[in-house]
């Protein structure tokens, strides 16, 4: 596997990309975006494990996250949106083949919306994210919750970001019907119940499968590994 750090412009920001590149490579690419406050960082260990099997990865940074190296300002979804169609747009001309979009919580979102956009993506891959997501926060802000990482972010914050989202999912989750989603919930999300990623699991379109990892909120995507690649494998065998 080589790793290489590439540029990619999209409509309203530059996005930095690492490109997992595998050694012996299967022909089928993943477009993967991290949760709100994190960076590419946080994917590294599920990225470099897929490339390691086969799978073309690159992993993005979304503006305004000031661990990532994108630069630039989250404004709201549609940034986040217009990050990840620029690198799937990015992949596709590199020929890798089958494209997936894969994400962590907010860029679980992203990936889900994305593919729904997009009918030439092949499926999606969705970890630690859910239904109902803005009254969850809303409960976590009145419990006296943190404020979400905001400052780690130049633009805006965890419940303005997501304010109105289940109406988005409502709008285009039916777009995936006849393409392949995993939903994955962790165990022991504080941010994201397993019963909100159940919920909309059961709002998706088939055909979709469902897992739950023994896991925290901040390392699901590390934890989520095997069922990850057990799920890519039985769509694409090694031949």
């Amino acid at each position: 596997m080589s790793v290489d750090l590439v540029r990619v412009r999209a409509e309203r920001n530059d996005v930095a990309v690492l490109r997992y590149a595998p050694r012996r490579a299967r022909g089928v690419g993943i477009v993967a975006g991290h949760g709100y406050s994190s960076s590419k960082h946080n994917l590294d260990f599920l990225c470099a494990f897929l490339a390691s099997h086969g799978f073309d990865v690159f992993s993005l940074d979304f503006p305004g996250h000031k661990l990532g190296a994108s630069g630039g300002t989250l404004r709201g979804i549609e940034d986040c949106l217009d990050a990840m169609g620029a690198v799937v747009a990015y992949a596709r001309e590199r020929a890798v083949g089958p494209l997936y979009t894969l994400g962590h919580s907010m860029g679980a979102m992203t990936a889900l919306f994305t593919a729904a956009a997009d009918a030439e993506i092949a499926g999606a891959i969705a970890l630690a994210t859910g239904y109902g997501r803005p009254s969850a926060i809303a409960t976590l802000r009145a419990a006296g919750a943190t404020d979400f990482r905001s400052s780690y972010v130049d633009g805006v914050d965890l419940p303005t970001l997501v304010d109105g989202i289940d109406a988005y999912y409502e709008r285009l989750l039916p777009r995936l019907a006849g393409r392949p989603t995993l939903f994955v919930a962790a165990s022991r999300d504080g941010m994201v119940s397993p019963a909100s990623v159940r919920e909309l699991y059961d709002r998706a379109p088939e055909p979709k499968s469902f897992a739950t990892i023994e896991s925290d909120h901040t390392y699901a995507a590390e934890h989520a590994r095997g069922e990850v690649l057990q799920w890519l494998n039985a769509l694409h065998p090694r031949g």
